[in-house]
């Protein structure tokens, strides 16, 4: 049976670092980053009927967005969904925040899932991606040897671990549960590693933009 999976944009970070909300940074043909991430998605998943974003509860709506939100027939269909527990503290979940909401909105769905700051992600290595998948979880493993668990594929026991986890007090950081599960780490050619590349600061972004095009 072929696999089945939800393609999942996680946009509802805090954003302190960059100084405004990383989802509706804006690439230099004015396109927001999420809705880049969501065509990104689309294509990685040609299959998928429903592209689903991730956004905290004070997460701010572009006109986009907001339709999103009202009219769930719109075509292609875009589905919000809202974190359940504030994200605004020093103790917030963070990015788990998500992946926690995701599970609770759909608990035997499989999640494809693209953090919003990885701008120079390409359909090509989301594919490859896709192919190696393995439950319960895998994602990419950067230059440096570590996991990136906010551009992986998700499976229900993942998820379902992370949310026991979470249960029993502090919320754990994905790639901790990735390790706890012996979780499949793709490595990538020398010349896949700048996709892998994210943006946390303005500085940061004005780095990356010119290299947006050459991508």
């Amino acid at each position: 049976m072929a696999l089945t999976i939800k393609p999942l944009v996680l946009a509802g970070g805090r954003s302190v670092r960059m100084g405004s909300p990383k989802h509706l940074l804006e690439l230099p043909d004015g396109k927001p980053l999420y809705q880049h991430q969501i065509d990104v998605l689309r294509q990685a998943c040609p299959e998928a009927q429903t592209v689903y974003i991730s956004l905290a509860k004070d997460s701010p709506l572009d006109g986009f967005l907001r339709e999103a939100a009202t009219d769930i027939s719109s075509e292609p269909p875009v589905v919000i969904i809202r974190d359940l527990q504030d994200n605004d503290t020093p103790e917030s979940g963070g990015p788990s925040q998500g992946l926690l909401s995701a599970f609770n909105f759909d608990p035997t769905a499989t999640w494809f899932v693209v953090a919003v700051d990885y701008p120079l992600l390409r359909v090509g290595l989301l594919r490859k991606l896709r192919d190696a998948y393995q439950p319960p979880v895998a994602c990419f493993r950067n230059a440096d040897g570590f996991c990136e668990p906010l551009v992986a594929i998700w499976s229900p026991e993942a998820l379902g671990r992370l949310a026991e986890a979470a249960a029993k007090g502090k919320i754990p950081g994905p790639s901790s549960i990735v390790r706890q599960l012996s979780g499949k780490q793709i490595d990538h050619v020398e010349e896949e590693a700048i996709q892998l590349r994210n943006v946390n600061t303005r500085e940061d972004w004005e780095a990356v933009q010119s290299l947006l095009g050459g991508l």
